[in-house]
Parts: structure tokens; C-alpha cells; sequence
């Protein structure tokens, strides 16, 4: 038994981000990288697509208030949509442009990180979607599991 490299996991956004999670950056179009002529020859880079899914891949970083480890505080999370997903409003009274959000969708995959004698799991979480985190207050964690059928 075994699975196949790269194989993405569903996971619900209470097991993924048990302390809610807070955007710190504006959403942003994810980048092929580029070979160091095309970038001499001034070609634009492309946004990448999703393997699995075709989909445009966005991306912003996401801050854990309450991380496992602190490596953990901050992640960046992959958004797979046509459109450029919309962040909800800033939190009211901060400097600068916090928003708290919930993933929709979520996935987690497994990926090994560090090099040499200091590897670790790591993992590489995309969404489908990006809602206010008030939008899964509503009701308990249980019942918003079973509502939006993660965790299955």
C-alpha cells in the first residue's frame, strides 16, 4: 500500500488552522519561474497553473496566531480559482492590513523540507476559496464540518 507522490490530503480549516489564520498579504498571482535569458530578454513570467486541477494558481501569506512550532507562523497558501479570489475587510484598528480568513476546500500535501541532516515534513495547503472567517462562526465546528462536507 502506498501513496502516490504528491497526493493531497483534504483537511478541514479548524485541523489545518486550529487558532483561525490572518492574511498579511494582498492576494497574489503565483509565478513560473524563469530561466535566467528569458528574465535578460525582459520575458514576462506566466502565472502557473495547477497540475491537478488547471487552474491559475494565486497566493498569499497567512499568519497562524496559535502555531504549532513557531517555523509554523507563517505559511503561504495556494488559492486555485479563475478569478483573483477577494480578501474580506481588514480588521478594524490594526497599522496595516490584517484580515481574518477561512479556506474553503482545503487540501494539505506532504513534502520534505530542509536539506542535509536537518529534513522535515513539511506541507503545501491550497484552497478553492477564501471566505471571512465570520462566515464559519456560525454554528459548531462539527456542524460546519458536515455543512461543507470536509472531513470526509
Amino acid at each position: 500500500m502506498g501513496l502516490a507522490r504528491g497526493h493531497r490530503f483534504s483537511v478541514s480549516f479548524e485541523d489545518a488552522f486550529p487558532g483561525g489564520a490572518l492574511a498579511v498579504s494582498e492576494v497574489e498571482a503565483a509565478l513560473e519561474r524563469q530561466s535566467p535569458q528569458d528574465r535578460s530578454r525582459g520575458v514576462p513570467a506566466r502565472q502557473r497553473t495547477d497540475a491537478v486541477t488547471g487552474l491559475p494558481v494565486w497566493r498569499l501569506l497567512v499568519s497562524d496566531p496559535v502555531p504549532a512550532r513557531p517555523s509554523e507562523a507563517s505559511v503561504t497558501v495556494e488559492v486555485l480559482a479563475e478569478e483573483k479570489p477577494e480578501l474580506p475587510e481588514p480588521v478594524a484598528g490594526m497599522t496595516v492590513a490584517v484580515r481574518e480568513v477561512r479556506f474553503t476546500g482545503l487540501t494539505a500535501e506532504a513534502r520534505l523540507g530542509g536539506q542535509g541532516d536537518f529534513r522535515y515534513v513539511t506541507y503545501v495547503y491550497r484552497a478553492r476559496g477564501i471566505e471571512s472567517a465570520s462566515a464559519g462562526r456560525s454554528g459548531s465546528r462539527s456542524s460546519a464540518k458536515a455543512a461543507s462536507g470536509e472531513g470526509r
